[in-house]
């Protein structure tokens, strides 16, 4: 469904390697385009910042269909736990896991990660968190 959406940010420190991020940021979602912001953080050295964001069907599913099992496992476990007052789900993604070739759920605190935010259109009758699960499981399969 065109309003659906798959959104993924990552902050590149000045210590990190941009190429690789971007690397396997398109190894996990595929060859889209990523957007490049940089900005100049309070502590001083420049920062980037990768971001894409999915719109298109196929897009979704490669992004969902990359994760690990056991993450996508615990997203279904915890889905209501990680919808917000819009109905978007949020969760982070291990940076050094993803640079390996692995996408799995990073710890909470972890310093090192992703954001994501995957945010669906519910229809009269369809809820959000109804419309994630169908998601998952698919990717599941």
């Amino acid at each position: 469904m065109a309003d659906d959406r798959f959104s993924v940010r990552i902050h590149v420190s000045a210590i990190d390697h941009a190429t690789v991020m971007q690397e396997a940021l398109q190894a996990w979602v595929g060859e889209v385009d990523v957007e490049r912001s940089t900005f100049a953080s309070h502590a001083g050295p420049t920062m980037l910042t990768l971001s894409v964001n999915l719109h298109r069907k196929a897009d979704l599913r490669t992004a969902w269909s990359g994760l690990s099992a056991a993450a996508l496992s615990s997203l279904l476990e915890d889905l209501a736990g990680r919808l917000d007052e819009e109905g978007a789900m949020h969760f982070r993604v291990g940076l050094d896991d993803l640079v390996a070739g692995r996408v799995e759920l990073a710890p909470p605190g972890a310093p090192r990660s992703a954001k994501v935010r995957c945010k669906v259109a519910v229809y009269p009758g369809q809820t959000a968190e109804d419309r994630l699960r169908e998601m998952i499981e698919a990717a599941l399969v």
